[in-house]
Parts: C-alpha cells; sequence; structure tokens
C-alpha cells in the first residue's frame, strides 16, 4: 500500500490554529521566484511542528535548507531552497515554477500548513483577490 493510500493528504482546514495566511503582494506575484514568510509567522507555526535538528538549523543567521511546498489541488510537489535573511525573514526560492503552473494574482489568500508525515508544507489557495 503506497503511503498516500495510508496517509491521505487533508485539505486547508480553516480552524488550525497553526495556518499560515499570505495575502499575495505584487512580489509575490508576476516574474517572482521567491515568496517570504516573517520569522514570527515561521517560528510561531512551523518551529512546533519541525524537530530539533530543523529548527537549530532555522534558528542560524546564514540558514539554508530543501523544504517540500505540496499544492493540495494539483498534487504537484515542488521542492524550495528557504533562506533566512538578514531581517530573520524566511525566503522561499522555487516560487516561480508554481506561478508557472498557477495563475495566482496580487490579493490572492494561500493557506500554508505543515504535513507532519509527510514531511512537508502544503498549501492551498483559500480565496480568490
Amino acid at each position: 500500500m503506497a503511503r498516500t493510500e495510508e496517509c491521505p493528504d487533508k485539505p486547508f482546514d480553516p480552524s488550525n490554529q497553526r495556518n499560515i495566511l499570505i495575502t499575495l503582494k505584487e512580489s509575490d506575484t508576476g516574474s517572482s521566484v521567491t515568496i517570504t514568510m516573517t520569522k514570527k509567522l515561521v517560528e510561531d507555526n512551523l518551529f512546533p511542528w519541525w524537530d530539533k535538528r530543523r529548527c537549530k538549523a532555522f534558528s542560524q543567521d546564514s540558514f539554508v535548507e530543501l523544504i517540500d511546498l505540496f499544492e493540495y489541488d494539483s498534487k504537484i510537489t515542488i521542492t524550495h531552497t528557504v533562506r533566512r535573511d538578514p531581517d530573520g525573514n524566511f525566503t522561499f526560492y522555487g516560487w516561480g515554477t508554481i506561478l508557472a503552473t498557477r495563475n495566482f494574482k496580487t490579493g490572492d489568500i494561500i493557506g500554508f500548513w505543515w504535513d507532519k508525515l509527510h514531511d512537508r508544507l502544503n498549501f492551498q489557495l483559500v480565496m480568490n483577490a
């Protein structure tokens, strides 16, 4: 039995307090290749799900790591390089690949949530602009 059959993907749950909601800015759409999440969002909503090694790595100023982003609707997973910027925020490189396949617009709201079973960050369009 495949892992997805044992642990099916779960859609965005609006009642989950660990969700990250991002309203896309102009810098997140168009020709963008990145999307940025604030230090507070990542530390409050993702760190609790991660193992100590990943949290420790993320806490360092020069942090770089690969994280899978899974789009719930298309069932496509794209690996992103995540870097901690000088302000402590987290920039996800690879977002341009998602934009090439999806027609996200400035003002769309995207919901992100950590999928501990699959060790990835899931996302789904929550509301169109």
